[in-house]
């Protein structure tokens, strides 16, 4: 069996699993999708083949809609990047797990026994941890607050989704977040971050809109 052919047979199997019953497959990036009440949880089978052997690098994520939908209009990324986005990702590695799953015709069954069963634990670790936004806010910012971990010096989504997290969990602490989170732009800015460069420019206006959308009591 060619290794292209041995994706689709393992794709074709993972859809019969229970514990992806309920996911929709989405052809177009690989990805098993379940998402409801405006939390989407995903599973993208990264892949790739050399030699006819095929590796295939699970990667999961949680998307909440509420931190993501008002910055459409300031991205500059197309539509379709945008909601594919995550607001977090876990390969398995990040997980301590096995995270690439090499293909051969003579391995599959095996291959696939540990990928499905690895796929199952991975997916329930990380569904299970951001399952809500009080989950991602214990998770992402109460540690930063506690001064245990470092924000990101890359990228620039992370910032303006950790602001709205703060502001609807816990109005109390945003100014604080806001404050530190306002210093490391700073700082990326000056070295010329790419992504916190195309933002700059705007960024008092970006994060106004957001706190009237999502005004403090």
């Amino acid at each position: 069996m060619k290794a292209s052919h041995i994706f689709t047979y393992i794709i074709e199997r993972l859809k019969s699993e229970d514990f992806l019953m309920d996911f929709k497959f989405r052809k177009r990036d690989n990805c098993f999708i379940w998402h409801e009440n405006g939390i989407g949880s995903m599973i993208e089978l990264d892949h790739w083949i050399r030699d006819n052997m095929l590796t295939i690098y699970p990667i999961y994520m949680v998307r909440f809609d509420i931190l993501k939908k008002w910055f459409e209009a300031y991205s500059f990324k197309t539509l379709r990047d945008q909601r594919d986005n995550p607001s977090v990702g876990f390969s398995g590695n990040m997980l301590e797990r096995q995270d690439k799953f090499i293909f051969t015709e003579s391995t599959i069954d095996t291959e696939y026994c540990k990928l499905c069963d690895t796929i199952k634990e991975c997916a329930e670790i990380v569904f299970s941890h951001y399952a809500n936004l009080q989950n991602m806010y214990d998770r992402r910012i109460v540690p930063i607050l506690e001064g245990k971990q470092q924000l990101p010096d890359i990228g620039a989504d992370w910032a303006f989704e950790y602001l709205t997290l703060t502001r609807i969990i816990s109005p109390k602490d945003y100014e604080i977040v806001k404050d530190v989170i306002i210093k490391q732009i700073e700082w990326m800015n000056k070295r010329q971050e790419p992504n916190i460069v195309e933002y700059y420019p705007r960024l008092e206006e970006i994060i106004d809109s957001m706190e009237q959308q999502f005004p403090i009591d």
